[in-house]
């Protein structure tokens, strides 16, 4: 059994799309998240520091994103979200998954605390991998091309989560609507 211990609103919920995407059946279990203070209260949250999402599988837990999302695409092959070992696009779908949650993400947070500003090495990096991005999805709507994946699920939750701090671009609204439309997000949005 699955059980995916979730914090309404956090970046957690994302693991529901990807649940509702893969079409499988899990339990639900909400659990107090991290607080803003550092401190942690829910003895019933299974994540070693606090932290939503936490998956458990049969006794076994899976922390972080990236590895639950890699975790359960492999867990389930035949889906069409997951890029199984053998398939020629396996090198993209894991480099996307680890740009994701090694490179993506830390910089959009030292973006919303302003690290940034402070920082031109890191100022810079962030802009590369924002043109990085920009030219992959003008070439493709999604990032293995016409085939939407896990890594879309994690970068366009990403993007949603970031807002106005990226400013307007035409082609991260776009990438954005097409995973907002999809039926997966729908449900996912009314279980969280």
């Amino acid at each position: 059994m699955l059980t995916l211990f979730h914090a309404p609103a956090s970046p957690s919920s994302r693991m529901i799309w990807l649940l509702e995407e893969l079409q499988v059946d899990y339990r639900l279990a909400i659990v107090n998240g991290r607080m803003n203070d550092g401190s942690t209260t829910d003895p019933g949250n299974p994540h070693p520091h606090g932290y939503t999402p936490a998956l458990m599988h049969d006794g076994v837990l899976v922390t972080e994103s990236g590895a639950i999302t890699l975790y359960l695409t492999d867990l389930f092959p035949h889906s069409s979200i997951g890029v199984p070992i053998g398939n020629p696009l396996r090198a993209h779908y894991v480099t996307w998954l680890f740009y994701q949650v090694g490179l993506a993400e830390p910089l959009f947070y030292m973006k919303r605390t302003k690290v940034l500003e402070t920082d031109p090495a890191m100022s810079h990096l962030f802009e590369a991998m924002m043109r990085h991005m920009e030219k992959n999805l003008s070439m493709s709507p999604y990032l293995l091309g016409e085939r939407f994946t896990a890594v879309d699920i994690l970068y366009i939750s990403l993007f949603e989560q970031a807002g106005k701090l990226l400013g307007k671009h035409d082609w991260l609204e776009a990438y954005i609507a097409r995973g907002l439309d999809r039926p997966a997000r729908q449900r996912a949005l009314l279980k969280d």
